[in-house]
């Protein structure tokens, strides 16, 4: 069984994508063990961005590994139409619409400029998961990633099972 989580190594973009597609669910259409599941979800994910954390600190050659990763993100998301000015206003503008009246005509113009990026973005993601040199350099950092996180706490494994079963039935 490949041990593999899809939080050690996206984008800043895909994961603020993420986190605002679950927190706009209302809570109201949750079921208290939904609930519980999600909330049993945050705290292993939690767990495990501490102790990635700790070892990226503690490891240069991870840290660089990392960067260079992003970098090469970066550059395959600017190639395809997403460069990081844009990642930047996208995020910009999610936080203004949230504040903003939703009937008004400036939420409307957010919401119109955001559909633009969301595609823009879209094709970005395509372009990235579409080149195989940088998906060889994601397996190859999560890799190191996972095998220093493992070794700083032998629990990682047990919580990506956990993470990935449980992830398997709140989707």
């Amino acid at each position: 069984m490949r041990l593999s989580t899809k939080l050690l190594a996206l984008p800043l973009a895909t994961l603020f994508a993420v986190a605002t597609v679950q927190a706009n669910q209302p809570p109201a259409a949750q079921q208290p063990a939904q609930v519980a599941s999600q909330q049993k979800v945050m705290e292993i994910q939690t767990k495990l961005a501490n102790v990635q954390e700790q070892v990226i600190e503690e490891n240069a050659e991870l840290k660089q590994q990392q960067d260079e990763l992003q970098s090469s993100f970066n550059t395959v998301a600017a190639e395809a139409g997403f460069p990081k000015e844009k990642e930047e206003k996208f995020v910009e503008i999610q936080k203004k619409l949230q504040k903003a009246d939703p009937a008004s005509e400036e939420a409307q113009q957010m919401q119109a400029q955001l559909q633009q990026y969301q595609q823009d973005f879209m094709k970005a993601r395509t372009a990235i998961m579409n080149d195989p040199e940088l998906q060889k350099k994601q397996q190859d950092y999560q890799s190191s990633l996972l095998a220093a996180m493992t070794e700083k706490e032998p629990r990682v494994k047990q919580w990506i099972q956990e993470l990935n079963t449980m992830r398997g039935g709140v989707q």
